[in-house]
């Protein structure tokens, strides 16, 4: 055991900014434990019964969290209690448990453990990060009913003292919901990522949070000193004197910073010299579109679909494509939205989507590709969509698009759709656009030919840079590989937009780099028309963009495109931005 004061550092994930320092309160894991028991037949129905009790006390908890934070006006925080709440819905969840007590003969608890575990490896077969994640929503859901199952009492957050930083193995959204903002400082845990639903949270809480420190719940005990760094994604327990001193002038710098980027939202995101790049909101949740506004977006540039069609049995009706669209549009107008279909494999979906298993689901058949398989249920998000035009401005982006083919056929399932909505007299706007996901390489090298027939581009890095350069970005072997700077990668992109631009379409970006205002003077000069990002780097963003003109941009970027290595384009880049913005770049050296 290490001695008290000892100072110890975790590296972790930051995923909501800012820097705190406080004390630790340790939310010990449940440690929920139940004996498996076989049962007779005479008791299944009890033991059926029992299992419904318990759904019904979870679900009453969540609702009561859900009107508390509605009650604060916390409206984004209690959407996300919606999810947690539809899971214990799920028929697959609660359908599956009652079929292993009565075919297993066995007690709910234990029902209920293996179900969980048969989602979770369902989960596990979907190759989109932030798509894997919703797995702990599971889990989480599951823990909640098991503690009724097994009498376990709900810990109560908000009857913490004040200054604390939560220390967890995880937080569920309506644990972290609970959290009296006003005591609660920051938190930190073992599990989670920047795509899952605490982080998103935390971000609306601005509570500053790091997450994936792998065991850090194994070395605190409660009542330590600790500095949480939002931003570099750092955990210090016990700091020293002179690490406290230096997060504290940190931490005053990155307040001024936050209070002045604020200043930036409502101004328009155009250079010195007038250029307009257009910076619009990454969404999951039609929740997330009332946040839009305060950061400055101008409309949504990526909605991902993806979560419509997991967690349930059966498939998202037209009616819900349509409701859920018709919200996003309405609620960004008079700006628009880019509305991605449907790109998952078919591993997640309704058993009679019959996908075999893949040994690689990242190059098999999902995406566009099943989307063209299965055209019915790629024609009712289809359909759902066009209704939604009638309402506000939105467009549709089809993902990894490889070649013209695959275009063309896509258009032609689009203009199904569009004959059945007129003859059932449905309004649409029969000029909706379409537009290509740059991501994989084939189609950065035919741009010319696909530029000719969408209407815009949509540069996804992320996948882009992993197809590209052969690489699993979340394989930590080697995941130093992932290399936005790499010359294939600048090339790339520089040549997607003058295809894209001498056709006359608009051309941006939705992958992680948009978010990162390092790469905007970047992204200028390679001539962007659009970023499009997690809605709160916006400013940053536009600061940055707003002190440059675009020949700045262009002569930056020639000198990067000098390099051979990512190595020595990405040190001299942060060298130059640091020296141009220093103000936007701050690193507190030790």
């Amino acid at each position: 055991m290490r001695n008290k004061g000892e100072e110890r550092v975790f590296a972790g994930i930051g995923v909501s900014p800012g820097i705190v320092m406080g004390k630790v309160l340790l939310l010990e894991a449940p440690g929920l434990s139940f004996t498996p028991r076989r049962i007779s037949h005479v008791l299944i129905e009890a033991e059926i019964a029992r299992f419904h009790k318990a759904l019904e006390r979870a679900k009453e908890e969540l609702r009561q969290i859900r009107e508390r934070l509605l009650s604060k006006g916390m409206v984004q925080q209690a959407s996300l209690l919606e999810v947690h709440l539809q899971l214990l819905e799920d028929r697959m969840l609660v359908e599956g448990t009652e079929e292993l007590v009565r075919e297993e003969l066995i007690n709910a608890e234990w029902a209920l453990e293996m179900m969980l575990k048969r989602v979770l490896e369902a989960f596990e077969r979907v190759n989109e990060e932030y798509i894997r994640e919703r797995r702990e929503d599971v889990r989480q859901v599951v823990q909640r009913v098991m503690r009724h199952l097994v009498g376990h009492p709900v810990p109560d957050l908000e009857a913490v003292a004040d200054g604390v930083v939560v220390v967890a193995h995880d937080l569920s959204p309506g644990d972290t919901a609970q959290l009296n903002i006003a005591k609660v400082m920051g938190f930190a845990t073992d599990i989670g990522s920047s795509t899952s639903h605490t982080a998103i949270v935390a971000k609306s809480l601005g509570l500053p949070a790091v997450v994936g420190l792998k065991e850090i719940t194994a070395h605190v005990r409660g009542g330590e000193a600790v500095i949480i760094d939002g931003n570099e994604g750092v955990v210090i327990l016990e700091p020293s004197e002179s690490t406290l001193k230096k997060y504290e002038l940190k931490r005053q710098r990155y307040r001024y910073l936050i209070r002045e980027l604020l200043k930036f939202a409502p101004l328009p995101s155009e250079t010195l010299d007038g250029y307009h790049m257009a910076l619009r909101a990454n969404i999951e949740f039609v929740e997330e579109v009332r946040a839009l506004g305060q950061y400055g977006a101008e409309g949504v540039g990526l909605y991902r679909t993806e979560y419509l069609y997991l967690n349930r049995q059966d498939l998202p009706s037209e009616e819900e494509h349509f409701e859920c669209y018709r919200k996003v549009a309405t609620e960004v107008a008079p700006h628009g939205a880019t509305i991605r279909t449907l790109d998952l494999g078919g591993d997640k979906f309704a058993s009679r989507i019959d996908v075999p298993g893949e040994m690689n689901p990242a190059l098999g058949l999902r995406a566009i590709r099943l989307c063209l398989l299965e055209r019915e249920i790629f024609k009712t998000q289809l359909r759902g969509i066009l209704r939604a035009s009638a309402y506000g401005k939105v467009r549709i982006l089809l993902p990894m698009i490889s070649g013209l083919e695959e275009l063309r056929e896509a258009k032609m399932v689009i203009e199904e759709a569009k004959e059945e909505l007129d003859r059932r007299g449905v309004a649409f706007d029969p000029g909706v656009e379409v537009g290509v996901m740059i991501e994989v390489p084939s189609a950065a090298v035919v741009a010319d030919l696909l530029a000719k027939e969408a209407d815009f581009f949509s540069i996804g890095t992320n996948d882009l840079i992993q197809y590209t350069l052969a690489i699993d970005r979340i394989n930590e072997h080697v995941a130093y590989l992932y290399q936005p700077l790499h010359p294939a990668i600048l090339r790339l992109i520089e040549e997607i937009v003058e295809r894209a631009h001498g056709e006359g379409i608009e051309v941006g970006i939705c992958g992680e780099m948009a978010a990162d205002p390092l790469y905007t003077l970047v992204f200028l000069g390679l001539g962007l028309d659009e970023l499009s990002m997690n809605a709160m780097a916006i400013p940053r963003v536009k600061r940055v963009l707003r002190k440059a003109t675009r020949e700045d941009g262009k002569a930056l970027l020639r000198e990067l495109l000098r390099f051979s290595s990512a190595k020595e384009a990405e040190a001299f880049l942060r060298r130059e931005m640091a020296s141009l913005f220093p103000d936007d770049f701050i690193r507190c050296e030790a």
